[in-house]
This record gives C-alpha cells, structure tokens and sequence, in this order.
C-alpha cells in the first residue's frame, strides 16, 4: 500500500469514529432525558392530562331585539355538530345495528350533504371502523343544523335511543345572528363579525345588555382535534343576554325604507336618509338610510340649508322683531356682506311678507332681518340656536352622533358673513337627527324631547329597565310663536317652494324645503347639491315629525321642493293611513255583527247575554269574570282565564268596553284611542305592572 492510499484510508476511518462518536453522545441524551422522565413522571402525566382535557367556553345566547310591537328584529339561533360516540353505542341492543346504521348514514347523506356529494358508505364505514378501534368521535355531517333539523334527527334510527345506547354527541356551537325582517333597519340595529363583536348601531351601542355571560365546560380531545363534553352541565352556566325593546314600528320602518330608496334612486342621489319621529313622545318610529351601508341620520353632519331657516323664524318671533305680515325688501335678490354675496337663485322678489320671504325660501330675506336684528348681539342668536337642541347632542342611546359644530362670536373663523350665513343653514354642521328633533319641538307645542330608540329592557316577560320621554327644554319658545311659525310652515306647502309636491293631499302638512350647497376641502362650494324637507303632519294636531335628506341628487332636479318634499309625501300619506287604521273608528258602523266573535278573552255578562242573542253555540261556561274564548269553526270553546295579577294581560281583539274595564279593574291608567276592537296595546303582554303603570289600546276594525 502506498502513502497515498494509506492517507486516504485514515481520512476515512477518522470520519468513522467521528460519526459514531455523534451517535454514542446522542443516545446517551436520549437515555438522560428517559431517566429524567421517569424521576418527574408525574409532571408529564399532569401535561398529558391538561392537553387532553380542557375547559373550553360555551357562548351565552345574545338577547333579541325587538319592535314595539314585540316583532323580532334581530335574535340568536343556535347551531349544532352531530357526532356519534361508539364508545356509548350499545351494539347488542339492536336487532340489526349495521341495517340501522345504513339507515342513519342515508339520511344524513340525503338530507344534509347533498352538494358535498358525500358517500352514504363512507359515513357507514367511518363508524364501524371507529367501533373496531374505540375511537370516541365521529361526525356524522359536516353541515350545521339547526334546533329544528337536531330535534329531527333525533328521532332518526340509532340516534332516537337514549344517550347511552345511541351514542348521540351533539355540539353546540355560537349562536349566529338572524334578521327575521331581512334587511328591515339594519344599519340601526348594527351589525356583528362572527355573531359576537358588535359593530354599529343598537347592537353596539346595548352590547352589554344583550351580550350576556359566556360559560364553560370540561372537554377531552379526542381523534381530529375535535373535543367531546364530560360534564353535562358545565363548570360555569352561561348567562343569556337580556332583551331590547324598541320604539321602531315595522310597518312604518317598511315604507319609510321602501319611500327613501324609490327616491334615492329616481333621482340618481349619493344616498338619502329619512326620521320619522311621534310628536307626543318623541320616539323613533322609523330611521332609514339608503344604501344602507352608514347611518348618515344619526353619525353624519351635514349644512342643512333653508330647512335651517325654522330655526331663525322662531328666534324672530320669539324676541317680537317683526311679524309674519311685515314687509322685507329683497330688492333684486342679491346682498352682500363685506365681499359675499347672498342671493335668492336668480329670482327677485322685491317688497314681500315674511310669511312669503320664508314660503319662497328667500335667502337674502332671512338673512336680511337675522343681520339686521342680531349684528350687535349676535351671541343672542346663538343661544336659541342652543336651547333649540344644537348645542350638544340629542340622542343618547345609539352611540356615534357628534357635537354640532356652530361658528360663533370669537371664533377665528367668524366674520361679518358668519351670521347671515347661520340664518339659512350654512357656518354650521348638524345631523339630520338634531334637525328633526328641533323640527318635532316646532310641533309639540315648543316641548323639545331627547329622541329615543329603546323603550325598555327585558329578561323574557320581566322589565329590567323602562325609558320613558325626556325633556331637552320645556318651553324652547311660547305658544304664540308655534302658531305664528306653523302658519309660515304651511304657506310653504300651500304656495311655496314645496306647493308642486302636495297638490290634493288628504291632510294639511307644515314644512320647510331646504337645497344646500356642498363643499369640497380646498375647493370651496361646488356645483352638487344636499335636498332636504322637514315638517310634521296633520299640520293643526301633529302626530309625527318626517325629516328627508337626499345627498347629490342627480336626476336634473336638485332642490328640496323638487327631490325631498316628494318622498316626504309618500311616507305621510302611508303612515297617516296606518295611524288612521289603528285610532279611527270603522267607516261602516252598519255592518252585521260577527257570527264568531274573533276576542279572545272576553267578560263573563258576554257570554251569557250577548252569545245566545246572535246565536253562537258554546261550550259549557267554566265561570268566572274573565273567559278565555276560542273558536273551533263549529261553536265558541269556553276555558277559565289563567293570569297573573300583576303582569299586563293580552287584550288584542277584545272589545274596547271590555278591555277598559279589565286593565282598569287591575289598577292600571288606560288611554283608549278610536273606536271598535283593540288592535294593538302599547305594553307588550307580560309587563311587570307597578303603581304608575299606564297603557294605551288602539282600536280599530277587526
């Protein structure tokens, strides 16, 4: 052998001895980390232990929303995993387990997993393999059920025996937020990402209330990273979230929404948004944005324009400078104020009546008497436009609406031009919301109330907190000056700017028309335009305050008279009808009386005078003053009324005579409006009723 071999030979043995060095040295790692174990054998264990079993959390159901009425807006439905667990399954006790379980798989195959094209064997052998190997866990669909398809399937084959022999496993999952109305106000209600971290609106804004408690439970991990339960009942249950109920009406919530978008998008708008608010209480009834992707009414600030000019009118009347029959010279429809031009679009007017100046929208009138009255104490203006609500915010329910941003004496942005621009809407930014709640004061008598949007929260049929109408400012003005502005408000509609939209209405509406001109950042005002109208109906007796805001309409109209007052009208004149159904009294008073009578609890004096007269055969009378009637389509079915003394009873289709003396007879103030059958009742049965409880039953035709 020469050297060279010799060294190559060497070179090689060298790296066999290294190599194995490596494994000698890593095989005796391997042996200390045994004996490690093994002297803390009852840590790992422990660590196995926790991996296999742990608590996981089991979701509270989310409260529901509700309308005034009680219809659900938006509720929680629970979803659920069927599994079987062969270690259960007490094969010997059927007949013929595999024919069984070929049943099973088919149904679930046929019923629940159709479009994955899933093999009815593959589930049959999953099982039966899990059987020969003990597994603990198998899925039986890869869809969620629902309560209803769950309660289904139990009654399947297999699955239809108790726990025990049939092995059922069934997982609940976080319940998913359901709309039952579709798309019914759901900017207002919010929204949620994955069914429990809320965003916007109701469901934001009363997330505490309606979120509840979260529980948990003992799970053991089993095959697919999946857990099974071993504690039926859960370290921690889970605390249901409460109920909201709401002021919103779903009928009219419907054809304020349907009104809006028809309007929108006739005329090729942006967006639009609309408030339908009930004089009396304040309450929201209906809150409409369209698209519905933002909720501009509540969130949005905006420079209303001429629907602003109420504001000034209110203030003049109120310090007594002039009357609605004074003349204003508006010359040739221009004014200037140091280097801004106020104009009136071209028009000129001349020497006219206030009353017209605001009928016709006039710019350079309104402007005109503010600047003139108010240029030495301007502060004084501002301060109404305070006590009118727009000095903070006015809603404090829904969470998002901003300070409105007025300019004033002091600011650096102030000038000789600042308070003739206030007077017809513009050097200011409000929300649509604090314009139609300034606009319901108008129409309550010069009582400005906080709009509201929930009335109460509930857990099931117990009231856990009642809102009840707040007052912003008793008396934002005297009655002599409501009268004077409403006067101004329906000279709007009979000859002004809004005359076109309200040709042969079947009412009297009071309103003001409003086209603001928008502005662009570093721009200035531009060529686009915001149409709004607000007002109130029946204009002598208002019962709703309406205010419509169209934003960059596009269709060749632009103004308020031309785009807004239009879907104002729509709205009025559905909802007026709605009202009239619910406190009018029948049109034909005439009319044969019923042969099945359609109350449903009715006083005992009925049914033993009133019945036999009309012929209406019935069952035997269980006495009692209250009875509980049902028809059958072959007599009157008598049963003893069940109830609660203390919680507000169901009295829809009741008599209004009747239904009087009950809730009457139980404590409670009652306020009845229009005549026949009560058709709805403000309480929502199961009221809790307490020493000031008060309810209103509106009657109508059944």
């Amino acid at each position: 052998m020469n050297s060279n071999m010799k060294k190559v030979s060497n070179h090689i043995l060298g790296r066999v001895y290294i190599l194995m060095g490596v494994f000698i040295l890593f095989g005796v790692a391997i042996l200390l980390r045994v004996v490690a174990i093994q002297f803390d054998k009852d840590k790992w264990v422990q660590k196995e232990m926790e991996e296999q079993v742990s608590f996981k959390k089991m979701v509270a159901d989310r409260g529901n929303i509700l309308s005034d009425d009680g219809t659900i807006l938006a509720t929680s439905l629970p979803f659920y995993k069927v599994a079987i667990d062969p270690f259960l399954l007490d094969t010997m006790s059927f007949e013929s387990f595999s024919d069984s379980l070929y049943k099973l798989s088919l149904l679930f195959t046929t019923h629940f997993d159709k479009e994955e094209n899933r093999d009815t064997l593959k589930v049959y052998r999953s099982v039966m393999h899990a059987i020969a190997t003990k597994d603990r866990h198998v899925y039986l669909s890869r869809k969620k059920l629902n309560f209803a398809q769950l309660e289904d399937v139990k009654t399947w084959p297999i699955l239809r025996r108790d726990k025990y022999e049939g092995g059922l496993a069934q997982e609940k999952f976080h319940n998913e937020r359901f709309y039952p109305m579709g798309d019914l106000a759901r900017i207002t209600l919010g929204r949620l990402i994955d069914d429990t971290l809320a965003l916007r609106g109701i469901e934001y804004s009363f997330n505490k209330e309606l979120r509840g408690r979260d529980g948990y439970f003992l799970a053991q991990k089993v095959v697919g990273k999946s857990y099974i339960p071993l504690d039926e009942f859960g370290k921690e249950p889970t605390t249901d979230g409460l109920d909201v109920v709401t002021t919103l009406d779903v009928d009219m919530q419907d054809v304020v929404e349907r009104a809006l978008r028809k309007g929108v998008e006739h005329n090729f708008a942006k967006y639009g948004t609309a408030i339908l608010m009930e004089v009396e209480t304040g309450k929201v009834k209906a809150i409409a944005n369209w698209p519905e992707t933002f909720n501009n009414a509540v969130a949005t600030q905006i420079e209303p324009g001429s629907t602003f000019k109420l504001a000034s009118a209110v203030a003049l009347m109120e310090d007594g400078l002039l009357e609605i029959c004074d003349t204003i010279k508006t010359g040739n429809g221009t004014i200037l104020y140091d280097d801004k031009e106020v104009t009136d679009g071209g028009k000129a007017w001349g020497d006219i009546t206030f009353e017209q100046v605001f009928a016709h929208s006039s710019n350079v009138g309104v402007s005109k008497t503010i600047h003139e009255f108010y240029r030495e104490q301007p502060q004084r203006y501002i301060n109404y436009l305070y006590s009118f609500g727009f000095g903070n915010i006015v809603n404090t329910q829904l969470v998002g609406e901003p300070v409105p941003q007025i300019i004033k004496p002091g600011d650096k942005e102030w000038n000789i031009a600042t308070l003739p621009s206030l007077s017809y809407g513009y050097s200011l930014e409000v929300t649509p919301l604090q314009m139609a709640t300034f606009y319901n004061g108008v129409a309550n008598n010069g009582k400005l109330l906080r709009p509201w949007i929930v009335s109460e929260i509930r857990d099931d049929s117990k009231r856990m907190i009642q809102y009840r109408p707040e007052i912003l400012n008793p008396k934002m003005c005297s009655e002599e000056t409501i009268v004077k502005v409403k006067e101004l408000m329906k000279a709007v509609v009979s000859y002004g700017t809004a005359k076109r939209a309200f040709k042969k209405i079947p009412f009297e509406v009071a309103g003001k028309t409003g086209t603001a001109r928008k502005t662009k950042r570093g721009v200035g005002y531009i060529k686009k335009y915001r149409a709004s109208f607000g007002g109130f109906f029946p204009a002598n007796d208002p019962r709703f305050t309406l205010y419509v805001m169209v934003d960059e309409p596009d269709g060749g109209l632009s103004s308020g008279g031309r785009v807004a007052a239009p879907i104002f009208r729509e709205i009025a004149e559905a909802v007026y009808k709605i009202d009239q159904e619910l406190s009018q009294p029948p049109s034909n008073l005439n009319r044969k009386p019923s042969r099945k009578p359609a109350a449903k609890i009715v006083h005992a004096n009925t049914i033993e005078q009133v019945y036999p007269k009309l012929g209406i055969a019935t069952s035997n009378n269980p006495g009692g003053e209250w009875i509980q009637a049902k028809g059958n389509g072959h007599q009157i079915n008598l049963a003893a009324l069940e109830r609660e003394e203390d919680l507000i009873p169901d009295v829809k289709g009741m008599s209004g005579r009747d239904a009087l003396l009950m809730l009457e007879r139980m404590g409670i103030e009652v306020k009845v409006k229009g005549m026949g059958r009560v058709k709805r009742q403000s309480l929502l049965p199961g009221y809790r009723i307490n020493e000031e409880t008060s309810i209103t039953l509106f009657l109508g035709k059944t």
